[in-house]
Parts: structure tokens; sequence; C-alpha cells
């Protein structure tokens, strides 16, 4: 057992749990999960509650298996039969069932903390206010691609709220996604004033685009290109903005630059191995489209071109040159 441990049932044997947890805590800062997950433990047999959750969020967001697929539901719903009003325990729960592919379940979850703003738990306060619970929903509405419902409660949200930069950007992007292109233009005009994002600029390349503004889309994709380097983790927006890049070009008569855009989603898409089947479908189309433009011999493939290739002569030199060096290095005692 290690020093950090017998700290921590010192700490809770004389009655200070909260000094136990920020121990438990600083452990987990230094990746010693180990010693973190067996503070926790001593705190939740003494009745810890803040424990409990903590170590359901340690699955949630921190263990690489997530408990083998449970992402902590297990402690939160421990913590729900003490507590049954907890908001934080219930939103907590949502994001375990959304985890899991329960959108429904994760809604339900999130409704219900809505509804218990009216007689939260006295022992804890929320971590997010109604507002931002409400908010949240909408967000787990939009990751599950539920736009319908998404632009509903955003329309319902800023009658209740007003509007901000993020309300204009998930209005923008829902209209958009729900083919009211240019009242999504309106929305995402105010976000934009308002913050410089990708998001907003995809959407409005998205937007444009569908309206055969190719021209001002193409210059959304640059931006989102510009910045692409900051995207953590998210193919499908990346693909999304590059290859409709490319795409611009191919409307406007450019097949030349469409060329490069095309060359860039290709080998983009081919370092993640297998695709997820909307993703593979633009794989294809990008494919299939320089392929044709490489067929009109009008564009010269720079990118091709870049790879050198030898003659049969110049292969048969190399290669007698290479057996040489080894038979001297074999004669001198090396291999």
């Amino acid at each position: 057992m290690s020093e950090y441990v017998e700290s921590a049932k010192k700490y809770i044997s004389e009655g200070n749990e909260k000094e136990a947890l920020k121990l438990a805590r600083k452990r987990h800062g230094k990746d010693d999960a180990e010693s973190y997950i067996a503070i926790l433990d001593l705190l939740i047999e003494n009745g810890h509650l803040p424990a409990l959750e903590e170590k359901g969020m340690y699955y949630q967001y921190y263990d690489s298996t997530h408990d083998n697929g449970d992402y902590g539901e297990k402690y939160f719903d421990e913590y729900l039969e003490q507590q049954p009003r907890s908001i934080n325990a219930l939103c907590d729960k949502a994001m375990s069932r959304f985890n899991k592919g329960d959108v429904d379940g994760a809604l339900e979850y999130m409704d219900k903390a809505v509804d218990k703003y009216k007689s939260y738990s006295s022992i804890e306060k929320p971590r997010l206010s109604k507002k931002e619970v409400i908010m949240a929903r909408i967000e787990l509405l939009i990751q599950a691609k539920r736009y319908d419902e998404a632009l509903k409660s955003i329309k319902q949200y800023e009658s209740q709220f007003g509007s901000n930069q993020k309300t204009d950007l998930y209005m923008g992007q829902m209209l958009q996604k729900n083919g009211e292109n240019r009242e999504a233009l309106e929305y995402l005009d105010k976000a934009l004033l308002q913050e410089d994002t990708i998001i907003a600029f995809n959407a409005k390349g998205d937007a444009l685009y569908e309206l055969k503004e190719y021209k001002e889309a193409l210059k959304c994709y640059k931006n989102c290109i510009q910045y692409e380097g900051k995207i953590d983790d998210d193919l499908e927006l990346v693909t999304n903005f590059n290859h409709k890049a490319a795409f611009c070009c191919v409307n406007m008569g450019d097949d030349s630059e469409a060329v490069k855009y095309l060359n860039k989603t290709i080998n983009m898409l081919n370092e993640h191995g297998r695709l997820p089947n909307d993703i593979e479908k633009i794989y294809q189309k990008c494919s299939f489209e320089k392929e044709r433009i490489m067929k009109t011999g009008e564009v010269k493939d720079k990118e091709f071109k870049k790879t050198k290739f030898f003659s049969a002569r110049t292969s048969i030199i190399i290669l007698i040159i290479i057996i040489i060096l080894y038979v001297i290095l074999k004669m001198n005692g090396y291999g």
C-alpha cells in the first residue's frame, strides 16, 4: 500500500474526507491511477458521496476501456439511489447513456435533470445552471445528428433565454442541415461577427455550396483549411471542407486546383485505413473525380510527377552496386 493511501486513511480517520479527496485528485494528476482509485474506494467505503461520483467520472473520461464500456454508469446509479434529485449525477448518467449509443436514454436523463431543478438535492450545488443543462441537451441532439429536433430546441432556448454567439452558431448549423440555407447564412454571419470559428466557416461554406455560390463557399473552406491543424479527432469535419473545396474548384472549371484538394483528401483518408461508410463514399467520389480529370489529359498531376522511376538499365546498375557492397562488407567481417 502506497504512502499516499496511508495518508488518506489517516485523513479519513480524522474525519477529513475533503483532504483525502484532494490527495486522490493530486495522485490522478500525477498519473498514479492505482493510488487514486484506492483512495476513492476508501472514501466510498466511508460513505463519502463525492468520491462515488469521482470514480464514475474517472471511468467516464479517463480509463482506456471505460470500465469495459460501462462509462461509470454503475457508480452514478449508486449515487442516484442515495440522492435521486442530484442534477450532477443525472447529467453524468445521461453522458454514460450517450456514450453507449442510447441517445433516447441520454435525453431522458437530461430532461429529468431540467425537471429536478424545481427541487434539487440540498446537499450539493449543481455544476451546471438550468440554462446550461438545456444547452447541453441541445448539444447531445447535435452530436446524435438529430438536426430537426435540435433546431426546434434551439428556437425554444432562444425564445426563453435570448441569443448569443453559441445559439447563433447552432441555429445557423441546424438551419443549414435542414436545408434552410439562406436563413442559415444570417445566423452564421452573426456568429462569425462575434468569433471566427472553423465550425461556423464550415457551416457557412456548406450553405453557400448548396446555394451553388462556389466562389464564396471556397473562401470559407480555405479559412477552415488554414486552421485545420488545430482540429483534434474530427475526421468528418476535416474531410468535409477539404473535399468540398475540391468540388468548388470543379464547379468553377478549375480542374488543376481541384486536383490539389482531391489529392490532399485522398491521401489524408488513406492514412486512416478502414473508414465509416459516409466518409468511404466521399473517398470514392474524390477518387472517381480525380480519375475523370486525369483522363481529359488537360491537367498534370504534379504530386504523381514528384515520384521518380528509374529505367531498367539504371535499376540493374544500382542492384549490382548493392551486391558488391554486400560482398565487401561480408569479407570484412560484417553481417
